[in-house]
């Protein structure tokens, strides 16, 4: 497994600014697809449409940029990408009927939780329960989970072409040769940014087939202030305080599984304390959220893939993309020129990222020199395939169960954490 000595840049190194600009810029390319979708899934549910889409986003990317400078200067100090929660879109979807106030007032108490567990130091009592072997199915689960939402970006599916098009699934396959290519031959500088350089070649293929929409590049304004920033007064009733509250749990879950996933490739100085900073700061994120009427924010799993894959571990790098996103906010010309990259190549960048980070998960349930045994082999494989599986179950069958753990039962990485948690310290724990 790669440590932090592998590393070009470590975690408190900054590069040169022209270098740091690439790196951010890198980031937001792997990023801003994600938030795109996310946004887009979220509208729909609240039924916005036009100019209500378009301000909505723009109060993503403020909270998500504000959240991102935030968490990698003061909170958990890692190059961790901060967006939006599926576990609170999933809050978020089941109160859509009920309106925005009230789904503000929710995710306003969620966020004030954290900020609780924070402030009183109680995370430090999670720290135990993450083993070597739970911190391994975490970062395997966070590739297994993603596959799913991956797929159709992969193979190009879209309205008129349900089922994809093998051209784009080509394109996505050589994407995914280059950036290994890429990452493996290329020298010094060039290596490092071997995900950019992967985007950009698929995007070149695919504007060499014609299929770049340039028209959105041209009607888009340079400058624009999103008004009214804050939507509405937040209410507060204990049905969306308590769906909410369900959904922060697994907020918690994930962060804590994501700051112990980056610390294994980063460095782990000072964890416990990353860790209770990096919550408080989701809360904070929570909050602001809350009163901007967007989704709530989590630590992104996905980010150990990219450190590996790129050898940038600089946490200046994700506050220059921080800024990036935050700026974009408020120039849509420079948003339109972006959303120009096919969604096949950030997809095949993600897969290698993530392809990376399995590696990463298996070196780790070997590291302290043990032979692993059958306990651990179904303490390790149940909740990898089990998260893969609730992935992949249709929506029809969530709807058979309360619509209050809807956002638990429904988050593969959420189930799996919390199955390996159970097998590895009560079901299957080791016999004296």
């Amino acid at each position: 497994m790669s440590s932090a000595n592998d590393l070009v840049y470590g975690l408190d190194d900054f590069p040169p600014w022209h270098r740091s600009l690439i790196y951010g810029l890198q980031w937001a390319m792997v990023f801003l697809p994600l938030l795109m979708i996310l946004s887009t899934v979220t509208t729909e549910y609240l039924g916005f449409r036009g100019g209500e889409k378009v301000l909505f986003f723009q109060r993503l990317l403020i909270t998500t940029g504000g959240v991102m400078i935030l968490q990698t200067l003061w909170g958990h100090r890692y190059p961790l990408l901060d967006g939006p929660s599926s576990a609170l879109l999933l809050s978020l979807i089941i109160l859509a009927p009920h309106g925005m106030p009230v789904i503000q007032g929710g995710m306003i108490v969620g966020g004030f939780f954290l900020l609780l567990l924070s402030f009183f130091k109680l995370v430090r009592y999670l720290e135990p329960l993450f083993t070597d072997n739970v911190i391994g199915v975490i970062l395997m689960l966070i590739s297994v989970t993603l596959i799913p939402y991956l797929i159709p970006m992969v193979i190009g599916e879209q309205s008129g072409r349900p089922f994809g098009e093998p051209m784009i699934f080509g394109v996505s396959v050589l994407v995914i040769l280059a950036i290994a290519l890429f990452s493996h031959w290329l020298p010094g500088f060039s290596k490092t940014i071997s995900l950019f350089l992967g985007i950009l070649f698929g995007t070149l293929l695919i504007g060499a087939l014609g299929r770049l929409n340039w028209g959105g590049v041209q009607e888009a304004h340079w400058f624009t202030i999103p008004q009214p920033l804050f939507p509405a007064f937040p209410q507060f009733n204990v049905s969306a305080t308590v769906t909410f509250l369900m959904a922060y749990v697994a907020v918690i879950v994930n962060t804590i599984g994501s700051t112990y996933s980056i610390a294994e490739v980063v460095g782990k100085e000072g964890l416990g304390s990353r860790v209770t900073r990096g919550v408080g700061f989701t809360g904070l994120g929570g909050v602001t959220a809350g009163a901007l009427g967007v989704i709530g924010t989590v630590s992104f799993g996905l980010s150990p893939g990219v450190v590996l894959v790129t050898r940038v571990g600089s946490r200046y790098t994700v506050t220059v993309c921080g800024v990036l996103l935050f700026s974009l906010a408020f120039f849509q010309k420079l948003l339109a020129i972006l959303a120009l990259i096919p969604a096949s190549a950030i997809a095949a960048a993600m897969i290698t990222g993530l392809a990376a980070q399995i590696g990463a998960g298996i070196a780790v349930f070997t590291r302290s020199g043990k032979t692993l045994g059958s306990r651990d082999y179904l303490v390790i494989g149940i909740p990898v395939l089990f998260g893969g599986m609730v992935s992949i179950m249709p929506e029809g069958f969530f709807r058979a169960f309360p619509s209050s753990i809807h956002a638990l039962l429904k988050n593969g990485l959420v189930v799996g954490i919390f199955l390996v948690l159970l097998l590895e310290h009560l079901i299957l724990r080791p016999k004296k």
